[in-house]
């Protein structure tokens, strides 16, 4: 799949979709998508308590390659984000700055990129 339809679905913080999302909820909803339903976090502005929950949640998702569908994990400026593997160099996401669902290069992201990631509940 290409998610296209969801390119320009704006952000909000706790954005669960399908109207809008933040970059934890465009990842359950594909994962959704697939059938695979993954835990739920109310993903607040503060990047601390985010970035608490996340880690603390980890154990629910195990390393994986770099393959479509992969959950990968950035760090940026007081936060941790999450973005979906499309393959060929280009992954799926969406964040406040972006203003809404966008596809990027990984390439540009690697030095941030922390993680690869699926749900293994």
């Amino acid at each position: 799949m290409d998610y296209s339809d969801l390119i320009g679905i704006p952000f909000e913080y706790n954005g669960r979709g399908p109207d809008k999302f933040d970059c934890y909820g465009l990842v359950r909803h594909i994962h959704e998508q697939k059938g695979i339903q993954i835990p739920d976090y109310n993903s607040p502005s503060d990047g601390a308590t985010i970035t608490a929950m996340m880690l603390g949640e980890l154990r629910l998702w195990g390393n994986c390659e770099l393959k479509p569908g992969a959950v990968l994990l950035f760090r940026v400026p007081g936060n941790l984000h999450v973005g979906t593997y499309l393959g060929d160099d280009w992954f799926l996401h969406t964040w406040e700055p972006s203003g809404g669902v966008v596809r990027e290069r990984l390439s540009d992201w690697e030095n941030r990129l922390m993680g690869i990631y699926e749900y293994v509940g």
